[in-house]
């Protein structure tokens, strides 16, 4: 039996590539959750199955590897699969193709899915329509790095500040996760990411951020290259923390 894969076809348009003409990490992860909101809703297990019941899926992590650029104009094939979920963790996996059918992107990812009225976290087996030993139990990345480094604020450099509003938002009512990449990379000049290839990109959320509160960004170099980009709020809690690697 052919295992489970969705897939779609995009374009890359004007808005969705940097200064260089290369698609934007924010773009990267914005057709992920395209294809994977697609792909949960082909599968029956969507936005119609899970907005009434009060639930609402949200990713905590993302691992991307970066193998050829992606440029304006590009038509490119996105795949993605879930995988068996855990007890509390949603596994999903991603491909993008260029149109030579070059492997130009790998990327993982890690949902949970929350009751929005409690706030609280939900077991995988409340999803009670699948056979998850069915599923494609491939992995794109084969051991994604979830652990990001953590530093304090006084120990990196502020690049960024930005006070949240509505623009932000996605209907979870919160930031939606792809502006979160953005802001990241809002850490670095055009000069330095002129000079620079990207390589691998990692990003966890920790807490929500809502309309007005202001977020502080934070930028750290490690001894083996990579760099740390981490937001903090208005109370010095960590809100997202990043980990990017480049080929200079």
């Amino acid at each position: 039996m052919e295992l489970y894969e969705h897939k779609q076809q995009f374009t890359i348009k004007y808005c969705d590539v940097d200064f260089k003409d290369e698609i934007k990490t924010s773009t990267v992860l914005a057709l992920m959750e395209e294809v994977a909101c697609f792909s949960a809703d082909e599968l029956g297990f969507g936005y119609a199955y899970v907005n009434p019941r009060g639930y609402a899926f949200m990713v905590c992590n993302i691992c991307c590897e970066f193998f050829k650029p992606i440029v304006l104009g590009e038509r490119v094939e996105v795949r993605t699969w879930p995988t068996p979920p855990t007890h509390v963790i949603f596994g999903r996996e991603y491909q993008f193709f260029n149109a030579k059918g070059e492997n130009a992107i790998n990327a993982s990812s890690r949902w949970c899915l929350i009751d929005m009225h409690e706030g609280k976290l939900l077991q995988s087996k409340v999803i009670d329509n699948q056979d998850y030993t069915t599923y494609n139990t491939s992995k794109a990345i084969e051991s994604p790095k979830w652990k990001i480094p953590v530093f304090k604020q006084e120990e990196g450099e502020l690049k960024f500040t930005i006070t949240i509003a509505n623009s932000e938002y996605d209907h979870n009512m919160h930031v939606n996760n792809t502006r979160y990449a953005d802001y990241c990379f809002n850490c670095f000049s055009i000069a330095e990411l002129a000079k620079k290839k990207l390589k691998k990109f990692s990003i966890t959320y920790v807490k929500q951020c809502k309309e007005n509160e202001t977020l502080y960004f934070y930028r750290k170099r490690l001894e083996d290259g990579s760099y740390l980009a981490h937001g903090f709020n208005e109370v010095g809690q960590i809100v997202t923390q990043s980990q990017i690697y480049f080929e200079e």
